[in-house]
């Protein structure tokens, strides 16, 4: 399937893309690789914006009682902050608040495959373990606040941060994402 078959809603993207990939490759025959890599360095700027976009529609609709903040997505260039993708999303109800972070393809994930392959060192950081629709989870509680974090195929990882929430809600919340989704993405 062609990449603009996938994202044919936004067709100045879509045309964005399509020149900026000839454009990459005519300049790549002449010779002009700068020009070539600028070009190609922009087409993929163009796709992880269109799958932040994407990321932005996965995130669930608020549990009962609860309201939910507009969804901030970002594509990050591979310059800053190690490149990858990140939406992310505020829930609250009187007296709880949530955030939910999903970041997506960075290189830096490698660093947290290490929590969640050695449970030993999770817990030296005040982790428990847990599972979630077959995914390993790290759970973590300081006073009023829970975290929950989840790492998804190896290149996903979803942080899920709240005050005055109970593990119930937190739960609820991270079994609320479609996990599948995210992975096709």
């Amino acid at each position: 399937m062609l990449p603009g078959a996938l994202f044919a809603d936004d067709a100045e993207t879509n045309t964005d893309i399509r020149q900026a990939i000839t454009e990459g490759n005519r300049a790549y025959e002449a010779g002009e690789l700068s020009q070539a890599a600028a070009q190609f360095d922009y087409v993929a700027t163009l796709l992880r914006q269109l799958q932040a976009g994407e990321l932005g529609t996965l995130f669930p609709e608020p549990l009962a009682g609860w309201q939910a903040e507009n969804v901030d997505t970002q594509a990050g260039s591979a310059a800053f902050f190690g490149g990858g993708i990140n939406a992310s999303r505020r829930y609250h109800k009187e007296g709880a608040s949530l955030d939910i972070s999903i970041t997506k393809d960075s290189p830096l994930l490698q660093t947290m495959a290490v929590l969640f392959t050695n449970p030993s060192m999770a817990a030296m950081g005040g982790y428990r373990m847990k599972r979630i629709k077959g995914q390993t989870a790290m759970v973590k509680e300081e006073g009023n606040s829970r975290e929950l974090q989840m790492l998804i195929a190896n290149r996903i990882l979803l942080q899920l941060s709240g005050r005055g929430i109970t593990e119930e809600d937190l739960n609820a919340y991270a079994e609320a994402l479609d996990m599948d989704a995210l992975t096709r993405l």
